[in-house]
């Protein structure tokens, strides 16, 4: 099946409204399988190379299967495999750490180099990506001329064709508030790793390493509880006082990320440059995953347009990613069987796209909340034997794997022993969506916006 042959395989082509993660992942994932595809994106993907920063997003080892499934891989390396994870309980009596080696590498890769280049992939192997701001009006135009519309961005009101679901969306108003920046003047790890610091009252601060254009670099990103005081990094101008900024930033550092600050230079410490940061925040949503259009036709949401996910897991662009390839299959069997694009076919989209994020969507939750004895109990065994800590690493960036071990007490104990050469005691089996935040709690959580 080629592009345009015939007037039944322009019938069959695909619109993906947004050249995000997800609807890049959903494009490049299509064309594999011979479906074409035209991607409408707001401005040139080009364009993003001279934006803001646009994220500090992890693509942890799932993500970067299907990438490599992709043939879009095209970072991995010695200088931008990260292998380790630090965990830092910071705060209180007895403060602790520890240090865990991941099974397979991660990588943080700046999205102003990352999309623009998938968009390229996207258009060599026979893709059309057109210039097109997509509304409402737009939006029902192109259902008429294509066989599906997925949207992958809430821009121009999209959104709102989505309702949210109460009962998976605990979040009414942003739990954390948002700093994330490029860094200089901060000496890396090596080998290259991430350090997650929790502090109690306070929020999160991870430190990461981001691949750029020009190499390698430091990157921070804080996730501060409202009223805080890490919360002043979100709210405080950085264009008013550059210099107090970053002064208040080198502190909180200091007072709350110790294994981050030791290896800061005060004389050369700061933010990379103007466009190298971000602040904000933004509440994280479960909307329904289809809708009907006034033609009477649908449209599918897919990634962040269904589920908005805090990035304090890490977890946003690679359950994008997931939900991308799950709705990429439904696509694919539909059309092999001929079956309409209706009510039925949307339905069953949906439910697969939310199987496949809804692990990374319950251990976000999970994680926005204060941690049972149990699972502190988990990080203090990982700060004193080196295998379980290993087993933390892996598991902290794996959901299902991350929720089963911290889904009770007795699968923790389970979880520690079976790291340990003394282990007896085999893991009982646990739904790996055990442990997460019942839909009258509401989680704290943290948000990169422009």
């Amino acid at each position: 099946m080629t592009a345009g042959d015939t007037e039944e395989s322009h019938m069959e082509r695909i619109a993906i409204v947004g050249a995000g993660t997800a609807g890049l992942h959903l494009g490049l994932k299509l064309l594999s399988h011979g479906v074409p595809v035209t991607i409408y994106t707001e401005q040139e993907p080009a364009r993003l190379k001279s934006a803001r920063l646009l994220n500090t997003v992890a693509h942890h080892a799932p993500t970067r299967m299907r990438e490599r499934v992709l043939g879009v891989d095209h970072w991995s390396g010695p200088n931008a495999d990260m292998h380790y994870i630090g965990i830092h309980v910071n705060g209180g009596p007895h403060p602790f750490s520890l240090r865990g080696r991941v099974d397979s590498p991660s990588i943080f890769v700046d999205y102003r180099q990352y999309q623009p280049r998938l968009a390229e992939d996207f258009v060599a192997r026979g893709g059309t990506l057109e210039v097109l701001p997509v509304d409402m009006d737009v939006l029902e135009r192109l259902s008429q001329q294509h066989a599906l519309v997925v949207v992958a961005t809430g821009k121009n009101g999209l959104t709102r064709l989505f309702p949210r679901v109460p009962e998976l969306s605990p979040h009414t108003q942003p739990p954390r508030m948002l700093f994330a920046a490029l860094l200089k003047g901060l000496r890396m790890q090596e080998p290259i790793g991430m350090n997650a610091h929790l502090i109690p009252g306070q929020g999160e601060i991870f430190e990461s390493q981001v691949v750029t254009e020009g190499g390698r670099v430091p990157s921070v990103l804080i996730e501060a509880l409202p009223g805080s005081e890490l919360s002043r990094l979100s709210t405080q101008r950085y264009e008013e006082d550059p210099r107090a900024f970053e002064a208040l930033l080198m502190d909180m550092l200091r007072r709350f990320a110790p294994a981050t600050y030791e290896r800061v230079d005060p004389a050369s410490f700061g933010v990379r440059g103007p466009l190298d940061f971000l602040q904000g925040s933004f509440t994280p949503v479960v909307r329904r995953g289809w809708a009907q259009l006034a033609s009477g036709r649908f449209a599918l949401a897919v990634g962040d347009t269904h589920v908005t996910n805090d990035p304090v897991a890490g977890q946003g662009a690679n359950a994008g990613s997931a939900s991308a390839f799950a709705l990429a299959e439904n696509i694919v069997t539909a059309l092999a069987e001929q079956r309409p694009f209706d009510e039925a076919f949307c339905r069953e989209a949906e439910a697969s796209s939310w199987a496949a994020t809804a692990p990374a969507t319950y251990w976000t939750n999970a994680l926005l909340q204060p941690p049972p004895p149990h699972v502190i109990e988990l990080l203090a065994a990982g700060s004193k034997d080196v295998r379980v800590a290993d087993g933390i690493a892996t598991a902290f960036v794996t959901p299902e794997l991350i929720l089963s071990a911290c889904a009770s007490p007795e699968s923790t104990t389970a979880f520690i022993a079976r790291y340990r050469p003394t282990a007896r005691e085999a893991a009982p089996p646990v739904s790996p969506l055990a442990w997460h935040p019942p839909p009258e709690e509401t989680p704290v959580h943290v948000s990169l916006t422009r």
